[in-house]
């Protein structure tokens, strides 16, 4: 079975075109962020754990397939800021110090491509080490209204038996006239 790594410097997943710091130092396409869910202890005089999420805000290094010969992995090596002193809340704004704590994950500075979302920072000023968060929407997103039924979290539901149906299996959903690279999630 042929199996290898291919190291490039910048990758497309989900409308969002991501490219090393390396690549790109007069863009703004490398800022990366990853929420997770993890457990963890509410306070040090309450030791039950409780589920939460916590936010990462990286730049990208380096993005690694994984080539397994049936299916690739996407890889992003990541310099991730400090969770504790690297992030902070600021009058609604989500604040970076891109520069503090990155040795805290020297040893696990991986997530999978599909999971990175991307994200643009603006420094706060010139003098200060704090960069300002601001969320990237997928390429071809349009800023819609939304309507009162969706605002309130209910909908009506769809009758799918009113949907015409064709079973015809000649047809191709794939793109033929550009060449792409699958990878499974």
């Amino acid at each position: 079975m042929d199996r290898y790594a291919v190291s490039y410097s910048g990758f497309v997943i989900n409308g969002l075109r991501f490219h090393t710091k390396e690549f790109e130092k007069s863009r703004q396409d490398s800022g990366v962020s990853l929420e997770a869910t993890t457990i963890c202890i509410s306070s040090a005089k309450d030791n039950t754990p409780v589920t939460g999420k916590v936010a990462y805000y990286g730049v990208l290094k380096e993005v690694i397939v994984l080539s397994y010969h049936e299916f690739y992995i996407a890889l992003v090596k990541c310099d991730w800021a400090s969770i504790v002193n690297g992030i902070k809340l600021d009058n609604g704004f989500t604040l970076v110090n891109l520069h503090e704590g990155q040795s805290q994950f020297e040893r696990d500075p991986f997530i999978l491509a599909s999971q990175a979302k991307q994200v643009f920072y603006s420094r706060e000023d010139e003098t200060s080490s704090w960069y300002v968060v601001m969320k990237a929407l997928p390429k071809g997103f349009q800023d819609l209204e939304i309507s009162d039924e969706m605002e309130s979290g209910t909908s009506t539901p769809f009758d799918v038996s009113r949907l015409d149906y064709d079973d015809n299996e000649d047809e191709q959903y794939v793109r033929m006239d550009v060449h792409g690279m699958f990878f499974d999630e």
